[in-house]
């Protein structure tokens, strides 16, 4: 695999306090790389970075905050995204979409390289219905999430059309990893719950990509001259289906076998629940959401094909080695 000795810096690391943030950032210090982040005020900074990481506090949607953030980086790894699949649609336009403007504005102004994370989210409802290389187009939105991701693509590629902006965007796919919210505890609340979480027997594809390899996937598409222009599907190419993702997980935290929905059954309900959330403002998350059943509930075929041809990439997390460290994180936790 490239590694990111090309990389300009110093680097820019939008959402450097989350899930994959922060293993971005801690990739880029172990390469004695110069960082630089932005961070809401209250933030708990990571011990790691006192005396290595230059931290700006603000919001991306303050054109102030985001115009000292850029200044001097010359590669921006942008990560900042509402990434949940319940919430005020109006956060998702202000933090994804209007905060991404001001990125690629200053990306533009101080000609700056921009590593976009966006999503599987944007290939839609193709997701269920058949393989997704980066060529798929967008597909039917199920949420605010897809919606807000598939507008901040269209605008990166519009900077990047009609502005020259310098750009490569990197789709993940289902990131797991300690510490990750949709795919650990979510999936542990389910379990210990003895809710169904698996659709239809889950006997799909989980379409499963380990949060330190979706990492060296921005960091190696920020390095190198051929990615620019290009979109990448960040996926481990695993044959791990939901029903064994979430059995393993299962007996990490010493619960019963995962419980599943008939497909039609999880449809309705999850229709039901949005509307019934919705008429009420019901802040909390459904039980299930259309968004979700759009990812759990499909067979997710995700190539990987085109940035092992193109960069010479391949994962190094295994399957075992994610769930390993998943169980001494678990583990770790409960001591606390």
């Amino acid at each position: 695999m490239e590694t990111a000795d090309k990389i300009a810096q110093p680097v820019l690391v939008t959402g450097a306090t989350g899930f994959i943030g922060r293993r971005v950032v801690h990739k880029l210090l172990q390469k004695e790389i110069d960082v630089k982040v932005l961070v809401l005020p209250n933030e708990v900074i990571p011990s790691e970075w006192a005396g290595k990481v230059k931290t700006v506090c603000g919001s991306i949607s303050d054109p102030r905050s985001v115009e000292e953030a850029a200044a001097g980086a010359e590669t921006i790894i942008h990560l900042v995204a509402i990434v949940t699949d319940w919430g005020d649609e109006k956060k998702y336009w202000e933090v994804t979409v209007q905060g991404s403007r001001l990125i690629f504005e200053q990306a533009v102004k101080n000609q700056a390289r921009v590593v976009l994370a966006s999503s599987i989210a944007v290939y839609g409802d193709y997701i269920h219905s058949q393989a997704c290389p980066e060529d798929t187009p967008y597909g039917r939105t199920l949420g605010p999430y897809s919606r807000t991701k598939q507008a901040q693509e269209k605008l990166a590629w519009e900077y990047f059309k009609n502005k020259s902006m310098k750009l490569s965007v990197v789709r993940p796919a289902n990131v797991y990893g300690p510490g990750s919210g949709p795919w650990l505890h979510d999936v542990i609340d389910v379990l210990q719950s003895g809710s169904p979480g698996l659709i239809s027997g889950g006997e799909m594809n989980a379409g499963l990509a380990y949060v330190d390899n979706v990492a060296d996937v921005l960091i190696l598409a920020g390095s190198t001259e051929r990615a620019i222009g290009r979109v990448y599907n960040a996926c481990d190419g695993l044959d791990v289906t939901w029903k064994k993702y979430f059995t393993d997980l299962a007996n990490i935290i010493g619960v019963g076998n995962p419980k599943s929905l008939p497909a039609p059954l999880a449809a309705i309900g999850a229709y039901l629940m949005e509307g019934i959330y919705k008429l009420f403002g019901i802040q909390k998350r459904p039980l299930i959401t259309r968004e979700a059943l759009n990812l759990v509930g499909s067979d997710n075929r995700i190539p990987n094909d085109r940035i092992k041809n193109e960069l010479g990439y391949t994962p190094q997390v295994s399957y075992a080695e994610g769930l390993k460290r998943i169980r001494e994180y678990i583990d770790q936790k409960m001591r606390k």
